[in-house]
């Protein structure tokens, strides 16, 4: 049965008793305030009547004692202690009222009031309305209890099934995510209303609490709390600042927030973790409000919670950690070659703390060469970032006394070898040198993907240089390939994360869409080109190590100037006819006309302007407030 179906029945009932005229019904909590009222007559049941809890308050305030026995109080008398509720009780025809106190739980009383008819109203009530009325409402007041009992552990009950199933699905939301904010703000919309009217969680973020989520019953309060927590405009300030962590756990306290946001109580707890305090979680409630969440939920909860933090924490710096490694295990700058240009860019697998072992270099050697190189060493961790080291480091010094990528990689797999390195590695390297028409290059492959020529006709096709892994035999078996680089022209290396890369389908990027790719994107600006590769090129997830290593050779150099845009196509114009003569055009393309008339209709003061190119071929290159616009011009 419904509470209100109860109440009807319960109240009507007793007004179904010789002379009854009228009930109240009354709950007052620990100060004596009241909680709830009722009013029943013959008319009908109407919950909290306009003045009625005044007037109890004030005949209540001529009886502090509380009796124990049922009280019958004549209407003159009545009249003296709260006129109103005497003539609320004479309008039903009524001549006193017989009041009955009783305890409903701990600090909380209840109290019926009937209003009776009995022409022997200053006798003892057992006498003026008879033994069996006086009994009827004492067990009356009994079922009341009861009543109010069952409901109390219902309540009790679903409030455990409640905590019980928002621990375990805060549980599995921060076992099953190692982002930690996303993951406190779905606990705290858990929390609410479930547990609380409104809930905050703080996280120590560089030495300070920072506020990271926040919920509240009312959502249009909701960005108001969140305003005045950061703001500092409540009680827990303190533990915020850390001037005061130890002394708040479990306690319900007064929120101290402004009256606009509803919440008058709250409980903290600290969040620790290993001995330190990584957070803070915070319930607040209205005033009377039923939720209250026990102090073993909140230990339990505030426990999971800094566990989740900390190891959200380790979680980061190792990955930091690991990010800065692999950052020092790749150069910071390629050499400036005349006529050549160098793009790189590597893809970090985001399902490991561990280093990854892919790494790329080039060095300047004398006589004008210059060696490009780039490998993958077997596994990660720290085992796989140590023979990073020792590959780029003897490799680099090898090649930069001036020996050729062959002595290097054998001098590095000797070394392997002798000090019984039990890991291998694959390695690709090209060696550069000036040639007539542009530049000669001596690739070497030991395991691994073939370096590929990209022609500027869009042709691309395979270095036929071979080899085996490094570490692991002797005998190499290296046989280097030779070809020649004109301007336009360009060579990618790589490591097996790209080609391995998936597509919806499950195909490998690497069985035959790489070169398809690569001679469709051709003619973008290098950088782009490589960011493109290791991005799938918008078809295939990347999921491991990757790293890509392109090199183009631009041919002379015919023009490196910073100028206003009204100034860059004339400038460019009188580079191409330095490098084509009678071929070179009379106009630049149409986008790079349309880009620099933008650029001066932006207001941009200078563009960055590039020529690069022989008889045959030309690239021109704009830049302008981090936007590029480029040509090729062919014969």
């Amino acid at each position: 049965m419904s509470t209100k179906g109860f109440s009807e029945e319960l109240y009507f009932g007793l007004l179904s008793l010789p002379g009854a005229c009228g009930l109240i019904g009354a709950r007052f909590g620990l100060r004596g305030e009241v909680q709830i009222v009722r009013w029943a007559d013959h008319d009908g049941l109407v919950t909290s009547p306009v003045g009625l809890a005044e007037q109890l308050l004030a005949w209540t305030a001529a009886h502090p004692e509380r009796p124990t026995e049922s009280v019958l109080t004549p209407l003159d008398e009545l009249r003296g202690q709260s006129a109103d509720l005497a003539d609320r009780v004479a309008a039903t025809g009524a001549t006193g009222l017989l009041v009955t106190w009783f305890e409903v739980s701990e600090n909380e009383w209840g109290l019926l009031g009937l209003a009776v008819s009995t022409p022997d109203v200053h006798a003892a009530p057992a006498d003026a309305v008879g033994i069996d009325i006086v009994t009827a409402i004492r067990q009356a007041t009994d079922v009341i209890v009861a009543a109010d009992h069952h409901i109390t552990e219902r309540r009790a009950l679903d409030d455990q099934q409640a905590r019980d199933a928002i621990l375990a699905e805060a549980s599995l939301r921060m076992d099953a995510s190692l982002d930690i904010e996303d993951t406190l703000r779905a606990v705290v919309r858990m929390a609410v209303p479930g547990l609380a009217d409104g809930a905050a969680i703080h996280a120590e973020r560089d030495g300070r609490m920072a506020l990271i989520a926040v919920a509240h019953v009312d959502a249009r309060r909701e960005q108001r709390l969140g305003e005045h927590l950061r703001a500092g405009r409540w009680a827990g300030g303190p533990v915020v600042l850390g001037t005061d962590s130890s002394s708040w756990e479990e306690e319900t306290r007064m929120s101290g927030l402004p009256d606009e946001v509803g919440l008058e109580l709250m409980t903290i707890s600290v969040l620790r973790a290993r001995g330190r305090v990584v957070g803070m979680l915070a319930f607040f409630h209205r005033d009377g409000g039923p939720r209250r969440p026990r102090g073993a939920f909140l230990r339990d909860l505030a426990g999971r919670a800094a566990l989740s933090i900390d190891n959200a924490t380790l979680y980061e710096r190792r990955r930091r950690d690991a990010l800065s490694l692999q950052q020092h295990l790749l150069p910071t700058v390629l050499p400036d070659v005349p006529g050549l240009e160098f793009a790189t860019t590597y893809n970090v697998a985001d399902h490991t703390l561990e280093v990854g072992g892919d790494f790329y270099g080039a060095v300047d050697q004398s006589g004008g060469r210059v060696t490009a190189l780039i490998g993958d060493v077997c596994g990660r961790g720290a085992p796989a970032a140590a023979l990073t080291g020792l590959a780029r480091h003897t490799l680099e010094t090898v090649l930069a006394e001036g020996r050729s990528a062959q002595h290097a990689v054998r001098t590095l797999n000797d070394k392997m070898l002798r000090i019984g390195v039990t890991r291998f590695l694959t390695l690709a390297t090209a060696t550069f040198w000036a040639a007539e028409s542009g530049f000669r290059v001596r690739t070497l492959s030991a395991g691994h993907p073939p370096t590929l020529l990209v022609r500027r006709d869009g042709a691309v096709r395979e270095s036929r240089s071979t080899g085996r892994l490094v570490g692991v035999l002797p005998d190499l078996r290296l046989r280097t390939a030779t070809d020649v680089l004109r301007p336009g022209d360009a060579l990618v290396m790589y490591t097996d994360g790209l080609i391995e890369a998936r597509d919806e389908e499950g195909r490998f990027f690497g069985d035959t869409d790489l070169e398809p790719t690569l001679s469709r994107l051709r003619g973008l600006p290098l950088p782009d080109l490589a960011s493109s590769l290791i991005a799938g090129s918008g078809r295939y997830h990347v999921g491991d190590d990757a790293a890509v290593l392109a090199i183009r050779c631009t041919g002379e150099r015919a023009l490196r100037a910073e100028l206003p845009p009204s100034a860059a196509g004339d400038a460019a114009l009188a580079a191409l006819r330095g490098l084509r003569g009678d071929s070179a055009p009379a106009e630049l393309p149409e986008r790079l006309v349309a880009f620099l008339a933008e650029c001066a209709l932006e207001g941009v003061g200078a563009v960055r302007v590039a020529v690069d190119g022989d008889a045959g071929w030309a690239r021109v290159e704009i830049t302008g407030e981090g936007r590029v616009a480029w040509a090729e011009l062919t014969d």
